[in-house]
């Protein structure tokens, strides 16, 4: 994709300048909170345009929670959830180590999934049409 990657000892950014693309990874962060921030500052750089800080504030929060979903996506990929074991006991340790990223991250993505199964059986339950 013509990015470039480099771990730097400073908050995770991305710099995009004509054709140049770069993400620098804060090398002070755990390798599964590295992959999050990769992830994070991907979506910048493959969705969003402008500069952050001379953008209104409810253009830069939408951003930043675009970049937060993409993360959870790009980390625990839909695909790959036929891979975990729905009975595990401990699910969520089974996934950070699976996907390599954070517990955090597992449970805010599993509790995303449940999210939308009530949803997708509440829409069955009461006959509307519901799209998740």
């Amino acid at each position: 994709m013509n990015i470039f990657l480099r771990e730097k000892p400073f908050p995770s950014t991305h710099q995009v300048f004509g054709r140049f693309r770069c993400i620098v990874v804060d090398s002070r962060l755990t390798e599964e909170e590295k992959r999050e921030a990769f992830f994070h500052e991907l979506c910048h750089i493959l969705r969003h345009v402008g500069v952050q800080s001379m953008m209104p504030e409810a253009f830069r929060e939408l951003q930043e929670r675009d970049a937060k979903l993409f993360t959870k996506y790009a980390a625990i990929p839909y695909h790959m959830l036929e891979l975990i074991d729905w009975n595990e006991r401990y699910i969520i340790e089974q996934m950070a180590h699976m996907f390599k990223v954070t517990p955090k991250l597992c449970e805010e993505r599993l509790t995303q999934i449940q999210n939308r199964i009530l949803v997708n059986h509440s829409c069955f339950s009461n006959h509307f049409m519901c799209f998740a």
